[in-house]
């Protein structure tokens, strides 16, 4: 299946784009509003309201600390510490691991809508262990579900315009 990302310049007065690392935008799939501290959680549920409310918004791609991250406790001066010293370098593998599996690169400038239809074409739950490795999250199961019920929708591109429905339920 071929995807289409929408590009346009952006209007004057414009906000400027969520920037997001690769692992986070699966993190997104599985937010319950749990996370490693009330000012995280507090970040990441407006990230997320942002993004499930304004499906159009841009995403800047980048390898480094993002705009979650930027409320993270585990935040050091030269990135992820939640793991200790070596964690932002397992952090960035894990992120172009996930990019090379969504067909993006750092950089890319794309609309949220178009994460979400990449994700759900390119990713199943079963994908996750092998991207998300010791995750403390990836054992509730949040993730693999979220990721499911994009996958549960059939998704129909016709240009640069996408539409979604329900699949059919007959024959079940």
């Amino acid at each position: 299946m071929e995807l289409t990302v929408s590009v346009r310049v952006p209007a004057t007065g414009e906000q400027p784009p969520i920037r997001l690392r690769g692992h986070t935008l699966l993190c997104l799939q599985g937010f319950r509003g749990e996370g490693y501290s009330p000012g995280f959680v507090e970040n990441l549920a407006s990230v997320h309201r942002d993004l499930r409310d304004h499906p159009d918004r841009w995403v800047l791609v980048v390898d480094e600390p993002d705009d979650v991250c930027r409320a993270c406790p585990h935040r050091g001066p030269g990135g992820c510490t939640l793991n200790g010293e070596d964690s932002e370098d397992v952090m960035r593998a894990q992120d172009r691991h996930v990019l090379e599996r969504l067909g993006l690169q750092t950089g890319a400038k794309v609309r949220w809508r178009d994460i979400l239809d990449r994700i759900g074409v390119s990713l199943s739950g079963e994908d996750l262990p092998g991207l998300c490795g010791a995750c403390r999250w990836l054992p509730l199961g949040y993730c693999r579900e979220g990721i499911g019920s994009l996958r549960g929708q059939e998704v129909i591109s016709i240009q640069s315009s996408v539409f979604r429905r329900k699949p059919s339920t007959e024959g079940r």
